[in-house]
């Protein structure tokens, strides 16, 4: 009767260690700057922020007062070739880094998941989608 009491007691504190002992950690896409990169379409997700905020503004239209030109049929290329992405480094891009650090828009910095829509676009290469 001992030993069988025994054993129970070491079977539930060895269950207990054991569940304590897990542990499953959960990070959503995009909720973090060095967790998993969402996914992030150029055209369906950046081209409609560049429209809302930059190109519109006469800073970065077709004809720009400032590089990059960020209008629609213009904006990859010229971000691109502009060195305005680092894909090795993506939060050193300077495309990322003048909307995460608010200087950019100069009409007030955007919210922090904009600028993670830019950095996980990078992270994923910054691809022509």
């Amino acid at each position: 009767m001992r030993r069988t009491l025994l054993t129970s007691l070491f079977i539930i504190a060895f269950v207990g260690v054991c569940s304590v002992g897990c542990y499953k950690d959960v990070i959503s896409p995009g909720s973090d700057p060095n967790g998993p990169p969402q996914f992030v379409s150029f055209s369906g997700d950046l081209i409609p922020l560049f429209n809302a905020h930059c190109n519109s503004t006469g800073c970065h239209d077709a004809g720009p007062a400032h590089a990059p030109s960020l209008v629609p049929e213009k904006a990859y290329n010229a971000i691109i070739s502009g060195g305005y992405v680092n894909t090795a480094v993506p939060n050193s891009s300077k495309l990322y880094t003048v909307v995460q650090t608010g200087s950019m828009p100069p009409t007030g910095a955007l919210p922090a998941n904009n600028a993670q829509l830019i950095l996980d676009w990078v992270r994923n290469g910054a691809p022509n989608n």
